[in-house]
């Protein structure tokens, strides 16, 4: 924040109490920055920062603290700021990112980490934080590469024809896919998605106690397929934590009865149900690490009709000689 004196430069940030903090940003434009969802993993971190100008009041940023960084998100797949509206003039968040570079260095933080949700999480808002992160001399990470699914432009074709046949294939064969509640169906659909990651040779970051502890303050789905024997062959682990965006956290199958289409009717199965109830758009997470790409899951996921954009992550310490590891995982 400028002062009257073109020569001094006034840090307005201040950390403040979460009350304070909520009379202003009441909203939260993801599921992530919302006080159940913080408050479910802020053991993760030493402590919480509300940071906001006392003065402008349009932008909001809570930062976890571990080991001198402060983390936006610091146990989530993204995170970022809280604002009045869309439509924050460029020139506040402008001043706000440059305030942040002064409370890290008054501070005596070694730096400060932020990966902004993707695109349909805030239209008009990334575009600015972008341009004004790169303009004041932050650090991009490589960015990562993010699939959603427009559920309004969703018609029932596929981009590439061979999911609609898989899709006709696995009806044929009476697959049946359903929404589950019960603690023994959920417990099915956890159990196909463990298996597929064991095949597959990958970690798993999530028991089934910790979805179904994130399903108290967000309400998580569970999809199972079955094939004409009862046998489960394919599940979903959804959440429901935006009004009009759902994120999909889990897809998995029977590799060995891949070949009855499994995962396409499983994916036209979630995609019809959401639309059904009215979201613009699932959230299918990124396709890379750590910007490093996934060939094969990006093309799995366009010629499921999906969008393809980035996820930017920023970070500045103020001596930019340390070197900095993306690393979320805390």
């Amino acid at each position: 924040m400028q002062s009257n004196n073109p020569h001094i430069v006034i840090n307005m940030l201040t950390d403040t109490t979460k009350t304070q903090y909520r009379r202003f940003f009441y909203s939260d434009p993801s599921p992530y920055i919302s006080e159940p969802f913080l408050g479910l993993v802020e053991n993760k971190v030493e402590r919480l920062y509300r940071l906001m100008d006392e003065e402008e009041r349009s932008i909001g940023l809570i930062l976890g603290l571990k080991d001198g960084t402060l983390y936006s998100p610091f146990s989530a797949p993204f995170g970022g700021f809280h604002y009045s509206h869309e439509h924050v003039l460029y020139s506040v968040v402008y001043d706000y990112l440059a305030d942040l570079k002064t409370f890290i260095k008054g501070q005596g933080f070694d730096r400060v980490v932020i990966t902004l949700p993707p695109n349909p999480y805030q239209k008009n808002m990334n575009a600015k934080f972008v341009n004004a992160f790169i303009r004041l001399g932050y650090n991009m990470s490589t960015p990562d590469i993010q699939n959603c699914i427009n559920l309004k432009k969703f018609d029932g074709n596929w981009t590439k024809n061979t999911v609609g046949q898989n899709c006709r294939r696995a009806i044929k064969r009476q697959l049946t896919c359903s929404i589950v509640t019960d603690e023994a169906s959920r417990r099915d659909a956890y159990d196909v998605i463990f298996r597929n990651r064991v095949e597959q040779e990958r970690k798993i970051h999530m028991t089934l106690e910790d979805l179904l502890e994130v399903n108290e303050i967000i309400p998580v789905d569970f999809f199972l397929v079955k094939d004409k024997d009862g046998s489960n062959i394919g599940a979903g682990i959804f959440y429901r934590g935006h009004d009009k965006i759902v994120q999909g956290i889990f897809l998995g199958d029977d590799m060995e009865k891949r070949s009855l289409g499994i995962i396409d009717f499983l994916v036209m199965n979630i995609f019809e149900h959401y639309k059904s109830l009215d979201y613009d758009y699932i959230d299918l997470g990124i396709s890379s690490m750590c910007g490093d790409p996934n060939v094969g899951l990006i093309r799995f996921k366009e010629i499921h009709n999906c969008e393809t954009s980035l996820r930017f992550t920023f970070w500045w310490s103020p001596d930019n000689s340390q070197p900095f590891y993306l690393n979320h995982k805390i």
